[in-house]
């Protein structure tokens, strides 16, 4: 990223002016090179105008094809507009609620459904003939303007919107860059919604540097995945946790002493948008590729620390040595420094950025003596019940490593007329239900045990695959919704 130029889309155009036939994209099985994304975001740019989008305008865009979300991108902002990418597997509802909540002046859509039941304007189709005029320009080389609304993805509360300039995002990248030893993007394989920030990021970055990816659908099966992973020219992954979960079921024949690592060409698979349990940590570690990592990070800090390597199988329930850029402070209630093994609450910053100040993480964990970070969970996914503190990310871990269980999130919630909580669990498995719920019972202690439990094998998710905790919540005040006693 060797430019004087602030802004993202001009330095993407760069790239495509250097070497306009290097492939950049496959995807579907076509590949698609630098200059034709450019031509075909460039008749996008003309489109979007005659709608009159112009600088400083507020735009979203809600696509199933990943390729033609981010050529959209690009277009917008050599319109001058700043971008939110909604996602399309939310409801006609759900993404009218985020166009008013964000702000948004337009919301553009390649779906005609989306276009005739929720009111947004229907895209043209791919074009690879040069449109008429110039070529693509891109104003503020300053990059001060705002460039992307990202939201948060989490599964506690509503989405919260913060735009960033394209300065800021270019710092974040060669930030992001410095602090996990990954400079430029290697070639790589990208899965998920581009409205989840982790992964709108990846395809900033592998566009910035120009560097190969592999774009799979927003469905796909695992063998899919496990085709794109296997090819040699790929060496980065981010997966989320339950991504790495089917992998590891696809993979469930292999020995790793007999048949060795099924990805071992893999440099870098890094677990994201969320907690992994720690037995799939080391068994990625041991049958997928030594070269897995398990992230922590937060918003408004980025990423925190990493656990990798053989530190995997030796402390696989901790979250690595934060990083030297990364501050991390642990204080009880009172505010004072905890010691070794004292349980406090996670405040962390970046010394990268100057004008950082300690952000509360809202987690609860530790440090031991080697330094290692372990998280004990969020401050409120500690419950009481019956005078005894439960708690929920103990539960859900213990959950997770039963047979048959792909994911699981358990809350709480009010007991009527009682000061005690009343604790819930979803858990999304491949096994009978009635099985299921009989091996909890017997596996847990009976303080441990949830109230009411849901066992199906597909749960609400966000747009970065973490299970819908708003959703489940709302499910639980319906009775036909599908919890019952346990």
């Amino acid at each position: 990223m060797q430019s004087d130029n602030h802004n993202i889309g001009a330095i993407i155009a760069d790239q495509a002016r250097q070497n306009p036939d290097a492939v950049s994209i496959e995807q579907d099985g076509q590949r698609y090179t630098r200059g034709q994304i450019m031509t075909s975001a460039h008749a996008l740019a003309d489109f979007f105008r005659a709608h009159g989008v112009g600088p400083g305008a507020s735009v979203g865009i809600v696509a199933v094809d990943r390729l033609r979300t981010f050529e959209a991108v690009i277009a917008l902002w050599a319109c001058g507009a700043v971008v939110l990418c909604l996602d399309c597997r939310q409801t006609i509802g759900e993404l009218q609620a985020a166009q008013d909540k964000a702000g948004l002046d337009i919301v553009f859509t390649d779906s005609k459904s989306f276009a005739r039941r929720g009111g947004m304007t229907l895209i043209p189709p791919r074009v690879e003939i040069a449109p008429l005029g110039t070529e693509m320009t891109f104003s503020d080389a300053s990059g001060d303007s705002d460039a992307l609304i990202l939201s948060s993805s989490g599964t506690t509360g509503l989405p919260r919107y913060r735009r960033k300039s394209h300065r800021s995002v270019l710092q974040g990248l060669r930030a992001s860059g410095a602090v996990l030893d990954l400079p430029v993007l290697p070639p790589s394989v990208s899965v998920g919604s581009l409205a989840f920030g982790a992964i709108l990021m990846h395809w900033v970055k592998a566009f910035v540097y120009g560097t190969f990816m592999i774009s799979l659908p927003l469905l796909y099966r695992t063998s899919d995945l496990h085709a794109a992973l296997s090819r040699p020219d790929i060496e980065f992954v981010g997966l989320p946790p339950v991504v790495i979960t089917d992998l590891l079921a696809f993979h469930s024949e292999r020995c790793a002493s007999a048949d060795g690592c099924a990805y071992p060409h893999i440099t870098r698979l890094s677990s994201i948008g969320g907690p992994i349990s720690p037995d799939d940590l080391v068994r990625a570690y041991q049958k997928l590729t030594p070269h897995v990592r398990n992230l922590y990070s937060m918003s408004g800090v980025g990423a925190v620390s990493v656990l990798s390597g053989p530190d995997i199988e030796a402390k696989p329930r901790s979250v690595g040595r934060p990083f030297p850029q990364i501050t991390v402070k642990i204080e009880d209630d009172t505010g004072a420094a905890c010691a070794a093994g004292q349980v406090g609450r996670i405040y962390a910053k970046s010394n990268l950025m100057g004008d950082a100040i300690l952000v509360d993480t809202g987690d609860l964990g530790w440090q031991d003596d080697d330094g290692f970070l372990f998280i004990a969970g969020r401050s409120d996914q500690i419950v009481t019940r019956k005078s005894v503190n439960i708690s929920l990310t103990e539960l859900e871990t213990d959950v997770k490593n039963i047979e048959g269980v792909r994911d699981c999130i358990a809350f709480s919630a009010l007991a009527d007329g009682s000061l005690d909580d009343l604790v819930f669990l979803a858990v999304e498995a491949r096994a009978d239900g009635d099985t299921l719920k009989n091996t909890i019972r017997s596996s847990l202690a009976s303080f441990r045990r949830p109230d009411r439990i849901l066992v199906t094998q597909r749960l609400p998710r966000t747009m970065s695959d973490k299970i819908a905790l708003a959703e489940l919540k709302r499910m639980s005040t319906v009775k036909e919704a599908g919890f019952v006693d346990l």
